[in-house]
């Protein structure tokens, strides 16, 4: 079921799994970025999302502005009911750079990981 789409990202959940999936494509402004974490963290906190994957092979890199507003909503999402999140990791090098500056700042805890594909992305989710 689609829950948001935007030029820059599509959001859907699938209610058998409880998974909620972030689809990135292309360069996201600041407030197109924003935008999508906001509808993502409002989505979990009146739904039962149990996991969470963001698919950010085809996204663009974001400044580190907008890294710090997704770190800084970690808490609620896991606080709303989240198990686990996985990031699917791009090909562009510089956003892999980004993902791990995230990473890194808020101190990931194990149930967040980072995957090559989709298919290792889910089957590690779907174990917790």
């Amino acid at each position: 079921m689609e829950i948001y789409s935007s030029p820059v990202v599509r959001i859907e959940f699938d209610t058998t799994k409880k998974l909620l999936l972030q689809k990135w494509i292309g360069f996201a402004s600041s407030v197109q970025f924003r935008e999508a974490i906001d509808k993502t963290v409002e989505f979990v906190k009146g739904n039962q999302v149990k996991y969470l994957m963001s698919n950010t092979v085809e996204q663009k890199p974001v400044g580190p502005e907008e890294s710090k507003y997704a770190a800084s909503v970690m808490p609620q999402l896991f606080g709303g009911g989240v198990k686990a999140m996985a990031f699917v990791m791009p090909k562009n090098v510089i956003t892999k750079l980004a993902l791990s500056s995230f990473a890194k700042e808020k101190g990931m805890p194990d149930n967040v990981q980072y995957f090559d594909n989709l298919a290792e992305a889910e089957t590690w989710l779907l174990k917790h």
